[in-house]
C-alpha cells in the first residue's frame, strides 16, 4: 500500500515530498515575546519550513509545587502575543504550530490556523484529547517517546482513516546516538502506512542527517538563541548556526538519497557510452563466415567504435557475416548477411 502524502498547512508531508524541517521553540523564549518573535526570525533565516511553540494553560496541566508548573509558569505567552507569533511565522513563509496540553487551549490555537496539531510525547495517551483534536480537521503530529508499541497502536487505532504522521522520539535530554533508534521509523511507516518523521534530542546534527537516509519526512529540533542558559529546553538546544547547519545537511542528505529508482547522470551517461563493453571479432574473419562462439570476444573499444552489447551473445552465433571483419573490430548489423 502506497503512503499517502497529507496536508500541513501550504505544504504537504510525505515520501514524495522535500523533507519538512521543523525548529521547535517550545518554551525557549522563556515568555517573552520579542525574545520568541526573535527566534521566528533566525529560524525562518536559517531555512526551515516551520516553527513550533509549546503552547498550554498551566493550572490544567499541572499540578502546582511540580516541576512542569514551575517552569511552563514562567514560559507563558498570551493568547494575544502567541496570535502575533502566529501572524509573523506566516507573513515570513513558514508553517506555524503548537502543541496544546488541554481542551481550552485546542480549541484557541485551532482559531489560530495552524498547520498541524503536534502531540508531545506526553500527550500521547491523551486519547480524549486525540478524539477531540481528530474534530479540528487538521493533520496530528504524534511523538513517541516514552511510549510502548501497545501505547502507539492505541493512539493509531483512535485515528484510523485520518490525517496524521508520527515521530519516532527518544524522551532523553540529551538522548544518546544509541539510544535514538532510527530504524524503527521504518517499521512504523510499514505498520502504519502513514508518513513518519524524527523528533531529535540529540546533541549535534548527526542524527537528523541519518534520519533523512532512515526514511524521515519530517526533523523536529530543539532550538535557542543561547542553548548555555540555564533551565527549559536550552540545554538540548541548538544555536541559529547549528540549525543553519542542519537544515543544510539535510537538504545533502535528501540529494544523496535521490529518488527510489535507478537513474543516471548525465556525465554517467556519457561514462557509459566511453567504457561499455562491446562484442569483438577475435579474429579476422572472411566474408560468408559462419560465427561461432570461438569468434567472438567481448572488450571496451576505441572512442570513435560503438557495436552490439555482450546481451546480444547470443544471437549473433550462427549469423552469416556479409563482409571481412578485422580483428578487434565491433560487429554491428551491417556486418551480417
Amino acid at each position: 500500500m502506497e503512503i499517502k502524502k497529507i496536508p500541513f498547512g501550504c505544504r504537504f508531508i510525505g515520501p514524495d515530498e522535500p523533507v519538512v524541517v521543523i525548529a521547535e521553540i517550545g518554551i525557549n523564549h522563556e515568555g517573552d515575546v520579542d525574545v520568541c518573535a526573535q527566534m521566528i526570525e533566525e529560524a525562518v533565516a536559517c531555512g526551515v519550513d516551520a516553527v513550533k511553540l509549546q503552547t498550554v494553560d498551566v493550572d490544567e496541566n499541572y499540578v502546582k509545587g511540580s516541576e512542569s508548573y514551575d517552569i511552563f509558569s514562567k514560559a507563558v505567552l498570551s493568547q494575544a502575543d502567541t496570535e502575533k507569533m502566529f501572524n509573523l511565522a506566516k507573513g515570513k513563509g513558514v508553517e506555524v504550530l503548537t502543541t496544546c496540553g488541554d481542551y481550552s487551549t485546542l480549541e484557541w490555537v485551532d482559531k489560530l490556523s495552524p498547520a498541524a496539531h503536534k502531540f508531545s510525547s506526553g500527550l500521547l495517551g491523551h486519547l480524549p484529547l486525540l478524539d477531540k483534536a481528530k474534530k479540528t480537521g487538521k493533520t496530528l503530529l504524534l511523538s513517541t517517546g516514552m511510549a510502548l508499541q501497545a501505547d502507539i497502536d492505541a493512539a493509531v487505532e483512535k485515528l484510523a482513516g485520518y490525517s496524521y504522521a508520527i515521530f519516532q522520539c527518544t524522551s532523553l535530554y540529551p538522548a544518546p546516538l544509541e539510544s535514538l533508534n532510527l530504524a524503527f521509523m521504518k517499521t512504523m511507516s510499514e505498520q502504519y502506512q502513514v508518513p513518519v518523521g524524527f523528533s531529535d534530542h540529540s546533541l549535534g546534527t548527526e542524527a537528523a542527517f541519518l534520519a533523512v537516509g532512515a526514511g524521515a519526512c519530517m526533523i523536529e529540533k530543539h532550538f535557542s538563541l543561547d542553548p548555555s542558559r540555564s533551565g527549559f529546553d536550552h540545554h538540548v538546544s541548538i544555536d541559529p548556526k547549528g540549525l543553519k547547519a542542519l537544515v543544510d545537511r539535510v537538504r545533502l542528505a535528501e540529494d544523496i538519497m535521490g529518488v527510489p529508482e535507478k537513474i543516471l547522470a548525465e556525465a554517467e551517461v556519457a561514462n557509459r557510452d566511453k567504457y561499455q563493453r562491446c562484442l569483438v571479432a577475435r579474429y579476422d574473419l572472411e566474408a560468408g563466415h559462419v560465427l561461432v562462439a570461438e569468434d567472438l570476444n567481448v572488450m571496451r573499444v576505441l572512442p570513435d567504435q560503438s557495436g552490439l552489447l555482450p546481451a546480444d551473445y547470443e544471437k549473433v552465433i550462427g549469423v552469416v557475416l556479409a563482409r571481412a571483419v578485422e580483428k578487434h573490430t565491433p560487429f554491428n548489423q551491417d556486418m551480417f548477411a
